[in-house]
């Protein structure tokens, strides 16, 4: 009988202990797309306005509950940032939902937490949380177009097809295959969170992902010399 209660008083505590991920969110909608094997993130403003396509991290308003819709491409992922909320799986041709509502700014780390293949341990995110009116700002900032310069590394971007599969939004290349690439040099990481955000770090990643991440479907470009590969780099660097 002693440890039935045990169990039962256990489980009271944690059930009352779980954030309440059912609860309806405060406008703000994050759709999360579980791809092999990064993360397709799409804001979807409160005030109705068009959707915000990022990648590989997520960022959230502290204070305020925020809808989470949750679905995947081709297998079974499952999104987890434990200090946030317990998980919920990602499943092809279906949209799970839970909601979040952090209350400190931070950077938390997140992860799939459901296998899905050879490079599941390397499928990680960051969860950053801003101050609201810090929030609101970045989503101004991030629902903008970007504004890439000219020169050398626009040139190597066309010539090397990379807008065949990425989008940059205000220019010519519009492609879903691969990350939206509109304001990736203001993300955290690289590749789903196992790389810092440095230009020697993505020099790298262009050369050879398939070495950092294996079956990345990513070509390499290990053709390119290491001028070139730093050019592109610093010019992806400066889509903020």
């Amino acid at each position: 009988m002693l440890p039935l209660i045990l169990l039962g008083t256990l489980l009271t505590w944690g059930l009352r202990a779980m954030p309440d991920q059912r609860a309806p969110g405060d406008g703000l909608t994050v759709r999360v797309g579980g791809e092999q094997w990064w993360w397709r993130v799409e804001y979807l403003p409160a005030d109705g306005g068009p959707p915000v396509r990022s990648a590989n991290e997520v960022r959230l308003p502290a204070g305020l509950r925020t809808d989470i819709e949750l679905s995947a491409a081709l297998v079974i992922h499952s999104f987890w940032i434990p200090a946030l909320g317990g998980k919920m799986d990602m499943i092809p041709g279906r949209v799970n939902r839970m909601s979040l509502a952090p209350t400190e700014p931070g950077t938390y780390r997140g992860q799939c937490a459901e296998f899905c293949g050879l490079s599941h341990a390397l499928m990680a995110l960051n969860a950053v949380v801003l101050p609201a009116d810090e929030f609101d700002a970045w989503l101004s900032a991030e629902a903008a177009e970007a504004d890439p310069p000219d020169g050398p590394g626009a040139d190597l971007f066309a010539r090397e097809g990379c807008g065949g599969c990425h989008a940059i939004r205000g220019t010519e290349w519009q492609a879903q295959v691969g990350p939206d690439l509109t304001h990736v040099g203001g993300r955290t990481s690289l590749a789903a969170g196992i790389l810092p955000m440095t230009e020697e770090a993505l020099a790298g990643w262009i050369r050879n992902p398939d070495a950092i991440k294996p079956g990345a479907e990513m070509p390499g470009y290990d053709h390119l010399s290491p001028e070139e590969l730093t050019t592109l780099a610093r010019w992806l660097m400066e889509l903020t």
